[in-house]
């Protein structure tokens, strides 16, 4: 994926925000990464790289789910990719701050909006 200057600069606050960080990461440091952060694509940050490699490794993809959920919600869209990701309904709430019932909710109207027949559905759809 090629990236734009403001990604690239995204990235560069974000990996030296990381860098002078001690030991645990508070929320903040991690702001920068928000303006590149949208369905589809996805961040991955590797803080013990830096013992290796002396910073932080970033990788930016796009993935193939960013065509095939175009037409979900914001929200369900965020419940999509932990979905794609293999997440359980469980895990979604926890991570998302909402109810199973809600996350329960989400999935079934994203396979509803997608005319899909199960999460598994789901994931194939988006590997495609």
């Amino acid at each position: 994926m090629e990236l734009d200057q403001k990604t690239l600069g995204a990235l560069k606050r974000a990996v030296t925000a990381i860098d002078k960080t001690p030991c645990a990461m508070p929320a903040d440091v991690l702001g920068p990464l928000i303006e590149i952060a949208q369905p589809g694509v996805r961040v991955r940050l590797d803080v013990a790289a830096s013992g290796v490699v002396g910073v932080p490794v970033v990788s930016v993809e796009k993935t193939a789910a960013a065509d095939i959920l175009a037409p979900l919600t914001a929200r369900q869209t965020q419940v999509a990719l932990l979905v794609i990701d293999g997440l359980s309904n469980r895990q979604i709430a926890s991570q998302l701050g909402i109810s199973i019932a809600t996350v329960k909710d989400h999935v079934h109207a994203i396979l509803v909006r997608l005319n899909l027949l199960s999460r598994v559905a789901l994931i194939a759809a988006s590997r495609i």
